[in-house]
This record gives C-alpha cells, structure tokens and sequence, in this order.
C-alpha cells in the first residue's frame, strides 16, 4: 500500500528512520512515532480518503489514497504515562539508576503490545507479557531522557574509591525516582504558556469560545483567564490520560467561572420563554371564565339559514327493503 507522507523539512531523509510503536499517552492504544535523531520526536497519524486519489508532486503522479502526517509532539506527553506507571509499581517507590528504570519500564504490562510488537522474554510466555524494545529505544533519545530526568526526584551519592584504585577522587553515582507530582508541575508551566493572551489568540476556535460564553468584555478579566486555562486543559488532553487530566483540572479553582456560566445558561433559558399575559394571571387567580372567542362569519351566516323545508339527514340512511320472494 502506497501512502504520500508530510514531514517536516530539517528531517534528513539520508539517513534511515525507524518508527517506534508506542501506546499512545491517551488511549494507549498503538501508535506510531518517529524520532527526528536525538532533537525530537514526531507523531504519526493517518488519513484514510474515502476514494483513492491521485497527488501530483514535480512531474510525478502518485495514486494512493492514503495520507501520513508527522508533527512534533512534546516529549513530556510521551513521558508522563511511563512516570505514572512506575510510580504505581514497589521498584519505582525507590531511588534506581537510571538504566534500572528504563529497564522496569520497558518490561511493564501497560505498554506490552502484540507480537512482533513485543518480544516475549521467555519462550512459551504469552503475547502482552514481554518486553518492548521501542520503550527502552525511545527513553535512550537525548530529548526523551531528559525529561524523564526532569519528572523524577534525585539523589546524588558520593561513592569511596576502592583501595585498589590509583584514583584518589571519588565518584557520583546518581539514582531517581520518578514523580508523578513533578510530571504535574511541568505541565501546569506549560498551561501557563499556552493560555497566555499571545499564545492563545493564536487558535481562532478557543478565542471564539470565549465569545460565546460572554468573555470577551473588559469587565470580565479574571474570568477570561481561568476560561484561557480551562481551554489549555481540554486542548492538552488530547495526549493526557482520565487520571492526569483529573488531576491537573483540580488543582486550579474554576468555581467563579463555573458560576458565571451556569448564571448566562439560566439567564438564556429564562429569555427564551414566552411570558404570558397579566391579565390572563389575574382571570385564573380570581376563578372567572373566560369569554368564548368571536365566530367567524361564515358560522354566522349559517346561522341565518332557513332548515325547515330541508330533508334530514337521516333520510339518506334508511335500510333496503328486502327482495320479494
């Protein structure tokens, strides 16, 4: 199957490129994902048409119906499930080496994928229990292993140089310990980024968002910010699981913009209905009856008319008489 492919242009298409399967941050589904050498990461996602088409690119026609799009991802939304991930398991409650835990995660049970996907450990061992090498290829990248630092506590230990040793001067040994709380915290600076007036009007659907909950006014500036954070939110969720997504939204208070909205909602509901008259009030309340409406006047005229001479109609209904014998 042929697919047409759009990345981006400093990506040295010389050199060989393999894609990564990786759960995706979210669904945790398979997803594909292309390291760029060691500056970035790209996601991978593809448009299926619903007809083969074909694309003209120089002097060349490609038919394929299928399109491939490669954008850079942060690598913080690829590195979060993996901190949550350790951080639930007894190895991941300690200080390690870094290789440990790289090692821990690319053995977890959260991101086994089918086979081939997965390598089994062992022979015999069923498929999902195994050990995915795209993990461990990912957390090696100079980019991704920086941030998996970023979101783990740190402890640095001196180390004594044994007696044997010509060297006097004494080592570090650096151990982590990944924090789910840190992993937060990167996030909550990059809500903050991302919700600031002159990164935010730059998405025209979450500025026309605000228009239509009334925020636009110089009256409502604190609400305009928190409503800029929500939206932040619920864009970066895209790549954020249910827990983290949880967490991140109660740790900010949107109770004055919850209030605000809920007040406009009523406030709309109550002007789209049609009020009744006061009159009509006053009629019910005291019990009187309300006149009957006008005829028209064809009833009228009708009325008028002389039935006297006229054959009932009943008439036209009598039973047959029998046959004679």
């Amino acid at each position: 199957m042929e697919y047409i492919s759009i990345i981006k242009d400093d990506v040295n298409l010389s050199n060989s490129h393999k894609y990564l399967r990786i759960p995706h941050p979210r669904t945790g589904q398979p997803q594909l994902y292309l390291p760029n050498g060691e500056s970035s990461v790209m996601e991978v996602i593809k448009l299926n048409g619903s007809q083969r088409r074909s694309w003209l690119i120089g002097d060349n026609t490609i038919d394929a119906g299928n399109m491939l799009i490669h954008y850079p991802i942060d690598p913080l939304f690829l590195v979060i499930p993996i901190i949550t991930a350790l951080s639930s398991t007894t190895n991941g409650q300690s200080f390690q080496p870094l290789s440990d835990l790289i090692s821990t995660a690319s053995s977890l049970p959260t991101f086994s994928l089918p086979e081939p996907f997965t390598q089994p450990t062992k022979p015999g061992q069923p498929s999902g229990s195994g050990y995915n090498r795209d993990i461990e290829i990912m957390l090696k990248l100079k980019v991704v292993k920086r941030v998996f630092k970023a979101c783990c506590e740190k402890k640095v230990i001196p180390t004594i140089p044994t007696s044997s040793s010509s060297s006097t001067s004494s080592t570090k040994q650096v151990y982590y310990r990944p924090s789910t709380q840190i992993a937060i915290n990167h996030l909550k600076k990059k809500i903050e980024h991302f919700s600031r007036p002159e990164q935010f009007e730059k998405f025209d659907h979450l500025v026309r968002g605000l228009g239509r909950d009334g925020l636009l006014g110089d009256e409502h500036e604190e609400l305009r910010r928190l409503a800029r954070t929500q939206a932040a939110i619920e864009h970066l969720s895209q790549w954020l699981s249910r827990e983290i997504s949880a967490q991140l939204t109660e740790s900010y208070d949107f109770t004055p913009l919850s209030t605000h909205l809920k007040n406009r909602t009523a406030a709309s509901i109550a002007a789209s209905q049609v009020p009744s008259s006061a009159s009509g009030k006053e009629n019910a309340q005291k019990g009187t009856k309300r006149k009957a409406p006008a005829t028209s006047k064809g009833v009228e005229a009708l009325k008028k008319v002389n039935t006297n001479n006229m054959a009932k109609l009943t008439n036209f209904f009598k039973p047959k008489e029998g046959k004679k014998q």
